[in-house]
C-alpha cells in the first residue's frame, strides 16, 4: 500500500501547523508517519488514509512530538558524517593545496599590510558563503528551515576564530616557520568552512531529492 501525493502532502501539513517548524526534521517524521500508515493499510485497515491517520495521531501524536530532540540529535549526528566524509573528499585537499599556495604568492608579491588585511577577511569569505547559501535556498524553497544547514552555524562560528589566531603571528614572522604556520592555519580554516558551505549545498539537495514528492 502506498499513500499518494496528498496523503503526504497532509501529513507534512499537519505536522507543519503542529509546530515542527524544521523541514528536514518534518520529512523524516513524515517519512516514518506514512510507513506506518502504509503498513497498518497493508496489514488489512480498510477505513481509508484519513481514518487510520487520525487514529494513528490518537496514538502516537504526543510521542512522535516529544522525539523532535531525537531527530535534532539524528541531525548533529548527520551533519559530522556528512563533514566527515567530505574531508575524505580529493577535493578538500585541493583546496588546502590551492589556499596555501594563494596566500604565499600573495605574501611573495605585495606588502604584510595587504597579506594581513588578506588573513583578515579569511571568516567573512566562509561566513558570506554559508549565509548566502542558506538565504537563496530559503528564497527559492519557500523559506524552508532546515535544522541540518541552521545547526551548521556552530562550527561555522568555530571555525570562524581560526584566522585570528594566526592573523596575530604576523605581527612577527621572523622566519620561515611563522610563515608557514600562519599560511597554513589560515588555508585551513578557509578550507574547513568552505567545506562547510559545500556539505550545507549537499545536503538541501539531498532533502529535496528524497522529499520531492513534498511540494
Amino acid at each position: 500500500m502506498k499513500l499518494t501525493k496528498e496523503d503526504i502532502q497532509f501529513i507534512d501539513t499537519y505536522l507543519d501547523n503542529s509546530d515542527v517548524v524544521f523541514a528536514d526534521i518534518r520529512m523524516e517524521m513524515v517519512d516514518h508517519v506514512a510507513s506506518d500508515i502504509e503498513e497498518r493499510m497493508a496489514a488489512g485497515d480498510t477505513r481509508g488514509f484519513y481514518n487510520v491517520f487520525k487514529g494513528y495521531m490518537v496514538e502516537n501524536k504526543a510521542q512522535l512530538l516529544k522525539g523532535n530532540k531525537q531527530f535534532l540529535k539524528s541531525a548533529d549526528k548527520k551533519i559530522w558524517k556528512t563533514f566527515l566524509k567530505e574531508l575524505k573528499n580529493p577535493i578538500t585537499p585541493l583546496l588546502f593545496l590551492v589556499s596555501c599556495i594563494g596566500f604565499y604568492v600573495l605574501y611573495q608579491n605585495f606588502t604584510l599590510e595587504t597579506f594581513r588585511w588578506c588573513l583578515s577577511i579569511v571568516p567573512l569569505i566562509g561566513l558570506t558563503g554559508f549565509i548566502l547559501t542558506y538565504v537563496v535556498y530559503q528564497g527559492v524553497k519557500d523559506n524552508k528551515r532546515f535544522s541540518v544547514v541552521e545547526r551548521l552555524a556552530f562550527p561555522f562560528l568555530a571555525f570562524y576564530q581560526l584566522p585570528n589566531i594566526f592573523l596575530i603571528r604576523t605581527r612577527e614572522l621572523k622566519d620561515t616557520s611563522d610563515l608557514f604556520w600562519t599560511i597554513g592555519g589560515a588555508s585551513l580554516a578557509l578550507t574547513l568552512m568552505l567545506v562547510l558551505v559545500i556539505i550545507s549545498v549537499k545536503l538541501f539537495l539531498s532533502y529535496e531529492k528524497r522529499f520531492k514528492n513534498i511540494a
